[in-house]
């Protein structure tokens, strides 16, 4: 759905059921009120004529007067609604005061209190309200006040409630269009700016927008391409920088550091740590090699140009861990010298039932003696962690590996 269908969606029902709920609010509570109007009005004239009434000896007698008759209509034509009053003695004989517009027999029930109004009727198709009220002496008053005038002021006040929810429909559809017509606007120039930033086209202007979290979106998308720009320049140097660096040596270097990674495993009994350390020879090499209960490392150097040496170093691992164990160690060595021009060869071989007792140094370095002294003023460290020391303090170039008890 489009941002307009939605806001649309959203606002004019919500508009709508608040005019509604307003308007039913008001309409039953005018009613109400209205009603409550009603019931005082023809309480008040029956309770009046009733006391008047009652101050006469013989009522009926006294009535029939013209000039009392009379002056008692034109009282009652004060009355808004009057449509009807009726005095019914205490023989049942029922005596019209103020006659009604319309034919009405009225109930000849005495009325259970000393006031009273009754429900609202419906006679001939025209609603009222009936009051009764007792006159001292017997008897009691009727009054009926036409209700039809307050029906015809709530129908025109129901006619007013819904065209008050009509215009706020209006009103919702109205303002839910120009809500969306600027969200709309807003998000047209994020989208703008974003496609701008992707494209590398110049940034669209987005000082026009009104909205304060589409201006925090644009300024942080400016943000992000400034750092993105930033990154990238960032880049473009260390890798100009690197091309320039790039040289045989350090390809080798790094070739030599993938084909031959730091050991640091548990294997017939021993553990056996090893790595090229600083600045060692092209060609150097060791291997670990294992088979059931049985083990040996060796470790040499190939002669020959760098890249050349390098290739005989892994050549030269591969052999020793597929076929040391096929030969013997006299035998696999003088391979080495001849096949791969191997020199300055060490190797520890044991197996797990005659491990080594302590730990024991194989090293291709200039440093070897304070190397070896250092293994043995430290026989319980992991292998591992003596290499680890003896790289930090000594700083030497070629190989260094330890083989201790498991």
């Amino acid at each position: 759905m489009r941002i307009r269908s939605i806001i649309l969606a959203a606002a004019i029902p919500l508009l709508l059921l608040l005019a509604a709920v307003n308007g039913a609010l008001l309409y039953f509570q005018t009613k109400a009120e209205m009603r409550r109007g009603l019931d005082a009005r023809a309480l008040a004239v029956a309770i009046t004529t009733a006391e008047f009434l009652s101050t006469m000896d013989d009522p009926a007698a006294r009535l029939a007067n013209p000039v009392r008759r009379t002056a008692l209509i034109s009282a009652t034509r004060q009355v808004e609604g009057l449509d009807g009053l009726y005095l019914i003695n205490a023989t049942g004989r029922t005596i019209a005061l103020v006659p009604p517009d319309r034919r009405w027999t009225p109930d000849r029930t005495v009325p259970r209190s000393a006031a009273e109004v009754g429900p609202l009727t419906n006679s001939g198709g025209n609603r009222h309200i009936v009051a009764r009220a007792r006159v001292a002496g017997g008897g009691f008053v009727v009054a009926r006040i036409d209700a039809e005038p307050l029906f015809a002021r709530l129908d025109d006040l129901l006619r007013w409630i819904a065209a008050g929810v009509a215009a706020a429909g209006i009103i919702g559809l109205a303002a839910g269009w120009h809500v969306a017509r600027r969200i709309r606007h807003e998000l047209d120039a994020s989208r703008h700016l974003m496609a701008a930033l992707d494209t590398g086209a110049p940034l669209p202007d987005t000082g026009a927008l009104t909205i304060a979290e589409a201006s925090d979106l644009a300024a942080a998308l400016r943000l992000l391409d400034a750092n993105r720009r930033a990154a990238l320049s960032g880049l473009d140097k260390r890798l100009a920088q690197e091309d320039r660096d790039r040289t045989d040596a350090a390809a080798l270097a790094t070739w030599r550091s993938a084909a031959f990674p730091a050991i640091d495993a548990t294997t017939a009994g021993a553990r056996v740590a090893a790595r090229l350390c600083g600045d060692a020879a092209p060609g150097s090499f060791f291997a670990l090699c294992e088979t059931q209960g049985q083990a040996a490392l060796v470790a040499g150097e190939c002669d020959g140009a760098p890249r050349e040496a390098l290739v005989q170093a892994i050549a030269a691992r591969d052999f020793l861990e597929r076929h040391w164990h096929e030969r013997t160690p006299d035998d696999a060595l003088r391979t080495l010298r001849e096949s791969f021009a191997a020199t300055q060869l060490r190797h520890l071989a044991w197996s797990e039932s005659e491990p080594p007792a302590a730990p024991r140094l194989l090293a291709i370095i200039d440093a070897a003696t304070a190397a070896e002294s250092y293994v043995r003023t430290a026989p319980d460290a992991p292998p591992a962690t003596t290499v680890d020391r003896i790289d930090a303090l000594l700083e030497p170039d070629g190989i260094l590996a330890v083989v201790g008890p498991a």
